[in-house]
């Protein structure tokens, strides 16, 4: 094994320390200031995507319900806010929208589930590549705003353009493959943690949870950016900060695809043994999405130090 340097103390880096470390790297992570306080900002009320919390800490230790029974929680199906389940949305929407607008974000969010089907290769499932960006079929320049503007009812057009409004960005400005987090929220719900006595308790207790991984994996953390040096391998997991934009009118080289193939690439081409994940990696902003790009830096790093490739493609692993 190796002497893995993680740099920034965010949910990508935290994720990628605990499970270099289970597979038995000597971890080290650069705490980045701020970086505990970060991670409970970026976490809201509630969870809309769980399976990437819990299969970072079955790959990292005590799976997930036995990690948050530590804690005094339990992480449940939301109770509160809109229904997420595709016949209650429908009811719903028949009742305060009428049958024609449910027909219409039905078939809007159906379509956005074939949309999530080709981008989870993208960064999220596994390294992004150009080809895979050219298999998708992504539309080079149509975004949340022109596919807001698709419905009739303005209830609906502002559902979509709520899509990029969370994410810091306008709807013009953002790719309009970003509907794909509307099947997201239909297929896996919508989750919270709650407390042993049955009440509500915020995202942001997990932080405290990964905190303890951390600790139980053994990584040892500093303040000290040097500790790259002499590192087998580095992760660097600060944000760069990049942006989507709306395409240039006049650049045949400014489509989405474009902005997409040009964010931090997984595998720093110019350092060997460097590999990038953050909430600017192709996969996105989200917390869990940001795990997803702390695993596949994970898998990337273990197999440049031992050869070995442990993703969960790698059939042999199952034997």
């Amino acid at each position: 094994m190796g002497h893995v340097t993680v740099v920034g103390r965010t949910l990508a880096g935290v994720a990628a320390a605990v499970r270099l470390a289970r597979v038995g790297h000597d971890v080290t992570l650069v705490d980045t200031p701020g970086g505990a306080a970060a991670m409970r900002a970026a976490l809201g009320d509630t969870l809309d995507f769980p399976a990437p919390w819990r299969d970072l800490f079955k790959k990292s230790g005590r799976p997930a319900a036995g990690a948050l029974g530590l804690h005094g929680l339990d992480l449940v199906a939301d109770p509160d806010g809109p229904p997420t389940e595709r016949a209650a949305t429908w009811y719903a929407d028949v009742d305060a929208l009428g049958e024609s607008a449910a027909r219409a974000w039905r078939d809007l969010v159906d379509a956005a589930d074939d949309i999530w089907q080709a981008v989870r290769p993208l960064g999220l499932e596994a390294e992004l590549t150009p080809d895979a960006v050219a298999r998708a079929g992504l539309h080079p320049r149509r975004s949340l705003e022109d596919v807001a503007r698709t419905l009739d009812h303005p209830v609906l057009a502002e559902r979509v353009r709520a899509v990029a409004r969370a994410r810091g960005l306008e709807p013009a400005a953002a790719p309009a493959w970003f509907s794909s987090r509307l099947a997201v929220e239909r297929t896996f719900g919508r989750w919270r943690l709650q407390d042993a006595e049955g009440r509500p308790a915020p995202a942001s207790g997990l932080v405290d949870v990964l905190e303890d991984r951390l600790a139980e994996r053994g990584v040892t953390l500093t303040p000290d950016a040097a500790a790259t040096e002499g590192a087998d391998a580095v992760v660097d997991t600060v944000d760069p900060g990049v942006a989507w934009h709306r395409p240039s009118r006049w650049s045949r080289r400014d489509s989405f695809p474009d902005q997409l193939l040009a964010r931090p690439a997984l595998r720093d081409p110019r350092r060997p043994g460097w590999f990038h994940a953050s909430a600017s990696s192709p996969g996105g902003s989200e917390p869990w999405a940001q795990l997803l790009s702390g695993a596949l830096a994970t898998y990337a790093a273990h197999e440049y130090l031992t050869g070995d490739d442990i993703r969960p493609t790698n059939k042999a692993l199952a034997r």
